[in-house]
């Protein structure tokens, strides 16, 4: 099942007009993917092991406002070998604003090579995948 985040948008993530400036919908999906990066390194020390991002895309929708709160609902879409995809929607006032989606490796950074995912962080990833056609 998704997970899902409130955020309060900031005068300063927009373009002064009460629209929310493109930018910060990236912002927002990475702030709200913590907990997934916490199931890889609770602490977030990703010194030898850790993921690295290979693809992220954002599709705009509709137009977000500063003046109401945004969800941000979270899943796994895919887990391969040694990637996974995480796929994210931006909802307004009942209407769905974005979509994001990234594409993780897992990645030693000692040999600097991707890596399979661990059975650990797999089992993880699991619990948060999701198939909304499903």
């Amino acid at each position: 099942m998704y997970y899902t985040s409130t955020l309060s948008p900031q005068v300063a993530d927009t373009d002064m007009q009460g629209h929310v400036n493109f930018l910060a919908y990236s912002n927002w999906f990475d702030r709200v993917r913590v907990p997934i990066y916490k199931e890889f390194s609770p602490d977030l020390n990703f010194r030898d092991h850790g993921i690295v991002v290979l693809h992220t895309e954002v599709t705009f929708i509709h137009e977000v406002y500063v003046h109401h709160d945004v969800e941000i609902r979270t899943w796994v879409s895919l887990i391969g070998v040694k990637s996974f995809e995480v796929t994210q929607e931006l909802w307004q006032q009942g209407e769905r604003c974005a979509t994001g989606r990234t594409v993780f490796c897992a990645f030693d950074f000692t040999s600097h090579k991707s890596e399979p995912i661990s059975s650990k962080f797999r089992e993880a990833l699991e619990r948060y995948h999701y198939d909304p056609t499903a």
